[in-house]
């Protein structure tokens, strides 16, 4: 973790939440985290969790990954069999953080019906590992798919940190110590 000075699974509390910058306290210090090019925050001052950073997150899917539309080409022979399947596995890798039916074009009776059809798209803009589990399972039922964009993954290029389930996604974060004790009195400075 380069620069990070809390170690994981530390508990911290934000004392400070605002858009650009927070601060944490544990035990004997706190520091001030400013958020460069914040893209999203989900943070409450008095929260109380465990510290994370992550390069590599299901939360930081949408920011690290390229952007691919998924269009089904022929039907599959069960439909909502195939359905089930992708909802499966896009839930697997969201691991719970977020909804699954966002990526759908349209709703989820849009997508049932393309994939009735056997033509469509089920996703619109989802990350590219996203559309790469969607295609695969396509593939498991012989469907025929194409996407907008070659599926490759980009470079990390947003970061996360995560106390309990309150989170940051930026670009970076600079880590300030600041120092909360009272000042000496008069003539016992160190």
């Amino acid at each position: 973790m380069p620069d990070v000075p809390i170690p994981d699974n530390q508990m911290v509390t934000v004392m400070v939440a605002h858009t650009t910058f927070a601060v944490l306290t544990l035990p004997g210090k706190s520091f001030r985290v400013d958020f460069l090019d914040k893209a999203e925050v989900y943070l409450k001052p008095g929260v109380r969790g465990k510290f994370s950073y992550y390069l590599e997150h299901p939360l930081l899917l949408r920011y690290n990954s390229s952007m691919v539309s998924v269009y089904i080409n022929s039907r599959p022979t069960d439909p909502k069999a195939l359905f089930k399947i992708i909802q499966t596995r896009i839930e697997l890798l969201l691991q719970g953080w977020h909804d699954w039916q966002p990526v759908l074009s349209g709703d989820v009776s849009q997508c049932e019906q393309n994939l009735l059809d056997g033509s469509g798209i089920l996703l619109q803009n989802a990350p590219a590992e996203m559309a790469k589990v969607v295609i695969d399972a396509c593939a498991e039922h012989s469907v025929l798919t194409w996407a907008t964009d070659a599926i490759n993954r980009r470079s990390p290029a947003s970061k996360l940190l995560l106390i309990g389930t309150h989170f940051v996604i930026a670009r970076d974060f600079r880590f300030t110590e600041v120092f909360t004790g009272k000042a000496p009195p008069a003539g016992q400075l160190p």
